[in-house]
C-alpha cells in the first residue's frame, strides 16, 4: 500500500505554474495533466492544503468508486464519486436488451441546487465523459472553482452516445481552452522505475525494454502462457504451503490480468472461464448467477475462493464499478459475501429502489463478473502491485498506444506482456483510440 504523501517535495518550474494556476482565485477551471511520476497527486495535494488553509470548503472527486478509493489512500483526503457528488439517483428501470436505462436518471444537484462547496478537485479527469462534465460544470454554485488532474495519454471515456466517442475528451477540451499544464518531467524513480520509462516510450511510439520488472512474452498463443504462468505462481509454494515471496498471485485482489478486450479468444469473458476452470477444483459446489437479459450468457458459474468484480455502482450497498474481491461465502438465504480488502459485503439476490412509479426491484448479483482478468477500461484509475497485459494480433481495431500504456500503468512493481509482434508493433504504431470510420 502506498504511504500517503506527507512531505513537501521540491517543484520543478512546470510543477510550480501548475500549483499557482490552482491557487489562483482568477482561474475558475485548471486542468493539470501528466503521466505517471509526474507529480500530479504531490500538486492536488498542496492545493488541496492551500484552500483548506483559506478556509474554503473543498471536495475530492473521483469517476469511479475504486479510483476515488486509491486517491484518499495516496493523499489521507477524503474522496467520493462525481456521481455521489452530484447526487445521481439510484438506476431507475433500464431496458434488458440493451442496458440502457428507459428514463434518463438526471442529478439532484444542477443549477437550482448547486454543489455545497468553494472548490472542486477532479481525479482521474480523464476517464469522465461529456454527461458528467457537463452536469458538475451545471452544478458548480457562483464564484466556486474545479482543478483537473489526469493523465491525457490513458483511454478516452466511455460515451453515453456513439456520436461522442469520437470527439475530444472533455479533459482535452478543457486542457485545450483553458491553458492547462501539462507536466513532462518524471520524477517518481524508485520502485517500478521501468515501468514508468517504459511507459514514456510507448507514449512516443518507442519499443519498451526488457527488463526484471518489465517482461516481454513474445507469443502466437498468449493463452497457453498466461494459464501457465497462473499455474507455475500458484505452484511456487514453500514447505509449508505458503506462497513464496517472489511468486505473484494474480488470482489476488492485489495483482491483476488485464485484456484490452472483453471478446475474442483473448477477451475477458474467455479467459476468466479458462483460469476459473484451472483454479477451482472439479467437483466442488458452485452457485449461478442470473445474467441480464442482453448478456450473451444465460449464467455465471461462481465458486467460493472466486475473484469477482462489481460492474456497476450500487450506492445502497456501497460497492462501486471496478472494485474487485473474493468470494468468501454462498448462502442460499444471504446471498453472497465478497472480501473486497477493506470491507466485506453480502450481495443478496433482491434488492429495492424507488423510481417515479413507486418501488421496484432488481437483483444486484446480475452486476457481479469475474475479474481474474479484466479490460484496460475496466481497470482505470485503480493500481495493482503486478500487471500481467495481454494484446493479440486478432483484435487489432482495439490496439493502440492509449490501450497499452493504460494498461501497463496500473502496475507498481511490474509488468509481463503477453503480445506477438504484430500486435505490439500496430499498438506502438496507433497513437489515438479513436475509431475510425
Amino acid at each position: 500500500m502506498n504511504q500517503i504523501i506527507s512531505k513537501q517535495m521540491e517543484l520543478d518550474a512546470t510543477q510550480k505554474e501548475a500549483v499557482r494556476a490552482c491557487t489562483s482565485p482568477d482561474n475558475r477551471i485548471v486542468a493539470v495533466t501528466g503521466q505517471a511520476g509526474t507529480g500530479k497527486t504531490t500538486i492536488l495535494k498542496q492545493v488541496y492544503e492551500f484552500w483548506k488553509r483559506q478556509n474554503k470548503e473543498v471536495v475530492l472527486a473521483a469517476p469511479t468508486g475504486k479510483a476515488a478509493k486509491r486517491i484518499k489512500e495516496l493523499t489521507g483526503i477524503p474522496a467520493m464519486t462525481f456521481h455521489r457528488l452530484l447526487e445521481y439517483p439510484m438506476p431507475g428501470e433500464i431496458d434488458e436488451k440493451t442496458g440502457k436505462a428507459l428514463v434518463s436518471s438526471d442529478p439532484k444537484c444542477d443549477r437550482n441546487k448547486p454543489i455545497p462547496y468553494d472548490i472542486i478537485l477532479g481525479d482521474e479527469y480523464a476517464m469522465v465523459n461529456h454527461e458528467v462534465h457537463r452536469n458538475l460544470l451545471d452544478a458548480m454554485r457562483p464564484g466556486s472553482l474545479i482543478r483537473m488532474f489526469g493523465d491525457a495519454n490513458q483511454l478516452s471515456p466511455i460515451e453515453s452516445a456513439k456520436s461522442l466517442q469520437n470527439r475530444p475528451s472533455p479533459f482535452m477540451n478543457m486542457l485545450d481552452k483553458f491553458n492547462g499544464v501539462w507536466l513532462t518531467k518524471i520524477h517518481r524513480q524508485e520502485e517500478g522505475s521501468d515501468i514508468i520509462s517504459n511507459g514514456d516510450l510507448i507514449i512516443r511510439g518507442g519499443m519498451p525494454k526488457r527488463s526484471n520488472t518489465f517482461i516481454l512474452d513474445i507469443t502466437d498463443d498468449p493463452v497457453v502462457v498466461i494459464c501457465n504462468r497462473v499455474l507455475a505462481e500458484l505452484d511456487d509454494v514453500d514447505d509449508f504451503g505458503n506462497i513464496k515471496d517472489e511468486a505473484v498471485d494474480f488470482t489476488s485482489i492485489h495483482n491483476q490480468i488485464i485484456s484490452c478486450t472483453k471478446k475474442g479468444w483473448v477477451g475477458t469473458e474467455s479467459l476468466n472461464a479458462q483460469i476459473q476452470s484451472l483454479v477451482q477444483p472439479s467437483g466442488r459446489m458452485y452457485w449461478e448467477l442470473e445474467r441480464h437479459q442482453w448478456d450473451e450468457r444465460s449464467h455465471l458459474r461462481i465458486f467460493e475462493g472466486d475473484k469477482v468484480v462489481i460492474m456497476k455502482n450500487n450506492y445502497g450497498l456501497e460497492v462501486f464499478n471496478g472494485e474487485t474481491g473474493i468470494v468468501s461465502k454462498i448462502d442460499d438465504q444471504m446471498g453472497i459475501e465478497i472480501d473486497f480488502g477493506d470491507k466485506v459485503t453480502t450481495i443478496p439476490t433482491i434488492q429495492e429502489y424507488e423510481d417515479r412509479h413507486g418501488s421496484k426491484y432488481f437483483n444486484p448479483q446480475k452486476d457481479i463478473d469475474l475479474a481474474y482478468v479484466i479490460t484496460t477500461h475496466k481497470c482505470q484509475g485503480s493500481e495493482y502491485e503486478h500487471v500481467m497485459y495481454v494484446m493479440n494480433k486478432s483484435r487489432n481495431f482495439l490496439l493502440n498506444r492509449k490501450n497499452l500504456y493504460t494498461g501497463i500503468s496500473r502496475a507498481r512493481k511490474s509488468v509481463r506482456l503477453v503480445t506477438d509482434q504484430r500486435a505490439l508493433s500496430l499498438s506502438l504504431y496507433k497513437k489515438d483510440d479513436k475509431i475510425v470510420r
